[in-house]
């Protein structure tokens, strides 16, 4: 299908929201815009929800690249509202999510399986272009994601991010065995909980290490880690390989400090790998080159998923292995406030902004 929506399917005629970044490291102000139109290639989406995160402050921050004024928002879930010229595949009023990267879709990395390490990319969505925290937002369709039944819409938009990330790390990056044990630093967080799950989903053994009170006996309560370690001293490594059994297969690190990565690498059981999802300004992690030798161990880096992850990943969740955990809604106007409690970490769960 290609051209107009069907009838009745689309925009308003009298403008949209939009919560506008006028600056780094400024406030996000509201917004009357005109709805913007799909050109050749492209859809119009009308927003459902975004998700919010530690990605949109730092996009905040300017520490992403791009520039200001900026519509910022990449977690999204919404239903197409119009179509742009020679756009076929794609019909108005599907639910759809989309991918964080601007892909080229043709180097040897977006054909080869490994689009996350596109080298051509155009940037990110919210940041190189507008993103989704407003009425409306135009995509490329190459950069859609159909949600499928059974996953609801307003919860849709993490899962391209929050949780296909975990899917990428878990499957691509470990490659995790049943019955291994794979310990998350961080396991309470929002990358860190999802993680929990899809080793589970992989049959690992999912060990979650977290330093916030509040949030480990959450984790606990919930059932989503074999077991916890309450992280609040700086050397967990020794209580980690006891609970562990010292088999830890595999570290996923969604801190990225220096001293979580120290302790995460003394944890590593032989064979194991360390996989670095976070990142902390200025850390750096020493690495005895004899041990990595000797029992074989892994230091590596993990990036977002692919297209067809996120695809995978709404399937798992429409199926009911996967849960995304959403810690607060709020209304599209009050994006200040949870980028505010994306910084302060005061949630268990993603934030989501209700847009409709």
């Amino acid at each position: 299908m290609s051209g107009a929506p069907a009838a009745g399917a689309g925009p308003r005629d009298d403008g949209m929201r939009a919560m506008v970044l006028h600056e780094r490291g400024g406030e996000p102000a509201l917004e009357r815009r005109a709805i913007p139109a799909p050109g050749p290639g492209e859809a119009l989406v009308r927003v459902r929800a975004v998700g919010i995160g530690v990605t949109n402050e730092l996009a905040r921050q300017g520490e992403l690249g791009g520039s200001f004024p900026v519509v910022p928002g990449h977690e999204l879930s919404g239903t197409i509202a119009a179509l742009g010229a020679g756009v076929e595949g794609w019909e108005a009023e599907e639910a759809v999510t989309a991918t964080f990267y601007l892909l080229c879709g043709s180097c040897r990395w977006c054909l080869g399986g490994r689009e996350t390490l596109c080298e051509r990319m155009g940037g990110y969505l919210g940041i190189a272009v507008d993103g989704a925290c407003a009425d409306y937002i135009v995509l490329p369709t190459a950069s859609l994601v159909r949600i499928p039944e059974g996953v609801a819409l307003a919860d849709a938009g993490i899962v391209a991010d929050a949780v296909a990330t975990a899917l990428h790390v878990v499957e691509r990056r470990l490659r995790v065995a049943p019955g291994e044990r794979v310990a998350v630093v961080g396991g309470g967080g929002p990358l860190g909980l999802h993680t929990l799950q899809l080793i589970r989903v992989a049959g690992g053994v999912p060990i979650a290490v977290e330093r916030d009170a509040a949030r480990a006996a959450e984790v606990e309560a919930r059932g989503l880690a074999d077991a916890v370690v309450h992280a609040q001293r700086p050397d967990w490594a020794d209580e980690l390989r006891t609970v562990a059994g010292d088999r830890i297969a595999g570290v996923v690190d969604t801190v990225g400090s220096q001293a979580s990565l120290a302790e995460g690498l003394r944890a590593l059981g032989r064979g194991g790998t360390l996989a670095v999802l976070g990142h902390t300004p200025g850390a750096t992690l020493e690495v005895d080159p004899v041990r990595l030798l000797l029992e074989e161990q892994v230091v590596t880096g993990t990036r977002y998923a692919t297209r067809e992850e996120i695809r995978r990943t709404l399937e798992l969740v429409a199926l009911g292995r996967v849960e995304p955990v959403v810690g607060a809604r709020l209304p599209l106007e009050q994006l200040g406030e949870a980028l505010q409690l994306a910084r302060s970490g005061a949630t268990f769960g993603r934030i989501l902004l209700d847009v409709s």
